[in-house]
């Protein structure tokens, strides 16, 4: 703040300097005006008057305009009596006339600097109030000054307190997710270990052999969907989510995913039972995404429900246009204080790797992002620990559109005689070949392991469909898309892209490379049997196709 200390009295404008001079010549004419007229009434008292009059102007004006004053009147005086009279007078009388102007001059430069220097000290005390007083408000301002810097430095310091604290427990999140990450990716890695030691001891057929293949394909759907969930909970917080909206029978997507995960509650010993009303109730939607969500809160039910207790999903029309999903629970409930930060990601109430739950946190939060994209609400209730929960989700009803033809069920068989899978990594280009071939006389897989490989036996073993992985070195899939789709020979090709990058952008970055649909790893072998049925057994689509 800048201050400003006066180091003088502010200086007096000119007509502050002139206006003394004017009055006291003003003043000075009237007293020997009066003085006159009163010299022969008063005689020896005339001297009264001027003399008051020059102290008060000596007292207001100052020493220089007051002397100016009594000389013009002592001039003034002895004009009148030396020239003015009549000169009758004798000789012996004008001795008193001159005695009486000298006592008047006197008199009167007496009284000027008594009455000047009054008038000074006066000044001079009015001058050192006025300058306390600008040091007392300074004093003030300064002190003002130094309170607003002190609050402005506790307030930074506080914000930088809060920001450490924020940092530190962002680090400490950090740390603990990347544990729990490493623990739950590491879980199915047992099983599955285990499991193909049993597989290769086990006689092929035999009921060891079964219960490892069913362990693994457990497994493999845990870990899939644990990295779906990660992916999917980046996506919304940074905008790239995008849905594909369409009337949705919102009963019957219920009824599909409750049928899907009933075998999971009957394995922990819960019972599921199901309410849903007499018609229809339509909702405009992403159908895979609302399949999510319902999914989502049934895992996290059956997770958090112990064997012998209760799971009830119920739906139904709630006022103001709107439909209700409730998935209750009879489980461990939840803590009044974990209830605000429920749908936050990576919130568990048990936060330690010890943990017997499992899971990363993260499908509440993702439930809660999907429905904001819908347009509805997801709220969590709990009377408290074991007292169960019950999830609410509200989205708005809409009027369906006339569908445009129920959807195709897609077949096991298909009829695709060549497939080339182009794959860098030996293991999965090998698996994949073997799982395409298995049980299909007709079928013949080759496999390449590089893009100009891969290019190469397009030409010598002209293949029907290509599946070809975007992450090769060297030349990538997409190169691999545009050097095929530039040979004539091979621009009809059906060709499927394969890859763990599955955001809009890859897809549509996919698409304008050529490639007709556009799968994510790790791939579910029915839906590529299903798509590789819809697009073999159909007339060659004119245009690339929409990604998977």
């Amino acid at each position: 703040m800048e201050q400003t200390i006066p180091s003088e009295v502010p200086a007096r404008s000119t007509f502050a300097v002139i206006w003394p001079w004017l009055l006291a010549i003003s003043v000075a004419m009237a007293s020997i005006a009066m003085a006159l007229l009163l010299v022969r009434p008063l005689d020896g008292l005339f001297l009264v008057v001027p003399i008051g009059i020059l102290a008060l102007l000596a007292l207001v004006v100052g020493f220089f305009p007051s002397l100016v004053s009594l000389v013009l009147s002592t001039v003034g005086f002895g004009w009148y009596w030396f020239v003015g009279s009549s000169g009758d007078e004798p000789p012996g009388v004008v001795f008193p006339y001159v005695f009486r102007l000298v006592t008047f001059f006197v008199t009167g430069t007496i009284v000027i600097l008594v009455m000047s220097s009054e008038r000074r000290a006066r000044r001079r005390a009015q001058d050192e109030r006025w300058l306390a007083e600008q040091m007392r408000l300074e004093a003030e301002r300064a002190a003002m000054a130094a309170r607003a810097s002190l609050a402005a430095l506790h307030e930074s310091e506080e914000r930088h307190r809060a920001l450490a604290e924020a940092l530190s427990e962002a680090d400490r999140r950090k740390d603990e997710f990347l544990a729990i990450l490493s623990h739950e990716l590491r879980n199915p890695l047992a099983p599955v270990r285990n499991s193909l030691y049993v597989l290769g001891r086990a006689a092929p057929g035999s009921e060891q052999a079964k219960r490892a293949e069913r362990v693994i394909e457990r497994q493999i759907v845990h870990m899939t969907r644990l990295i779906d969930d990660l992916l999917d909970v980046t996506r919304i917080s940074r905008g790239k989510i995008h849905l594909q909206h369409g009337p949705i029978e919102l009963c019957e997507l219920v009824h599909r995913a409750v049928e899907d995960l009933r075998s999971v509650f009957e394995q922990g010993g819960v019972t599921l039972s199901v309410e849903l009303p007499d018609g229809p109730v339509w909702v405009n939607g992403d159908g895979t995404r609302l399949a999510q969500i319902v999914g989502n809160l049934l895992h996290n039910a059956a997770k958090f429900t112990d064997r012998g207790g209760r799971v009830q999903v119920v739906v139904s029309l709630a006022e103001g246009g709107r439909t209700c999903i409730r998935v209750s629970d009879t489980g461990m409930g939840i803590a009044p204080e974990l209830l605000p930060h429920l749908f936050h990601p990576f919130t568990q109430a048990d936060r330690t790797l010890t943990r017997s739950r499992g899971g990363l946190g993260l499908g509440l939060s993702l439930v809660k992002g999907l429905v904001a994209l819908h347009g509805g609400d997801v709220r969590a209730e709990s009377e408290g620990p074991g007292r169960g929960a019950t999830f609410t989700i509200e989205l708005p009803v809409r009027e369906p559109a006339a569908p445009s033809g129920a959807a195709s069920v897609g077949r096991e068989e298909h009829r695709c005689g060549r497939i080339l899978v182009i794959e860098d990594n030996a293991d999965a280009a090998a698996s994949l070949a073997e799982a395409l071939a298995v049980g299909r006389r007709n079928v013949h897989v080759e496999v390449a392991h590089s893009g100009p490989e891969g290019i190469e036996k397009a030409g010598s073993f002209d293949p029907e469909v290509i599946l070809c992985d975007l992450g090769l070195p060297g030349m990538n899939g997409y190169e691999v898309a545009q050097a095929l789709r530039a040979d004539p020979t091979h621009r009809d090709r059906i060709l499927i892209a394969l890859t763990g990058y599955a955001s809009p952008e890859d897809r549509k970055l996919s698409r304008a490379a050529g490639f007709d649909r556009h799968l994510a790893k790790p791939l579910d072998l029915k839906t590529l049997d299903r798509l590789l049925a819809e697009l073999c057994d159909s007339v060659r689509p004119a245009g690339r196709a929409s990604a998977a």
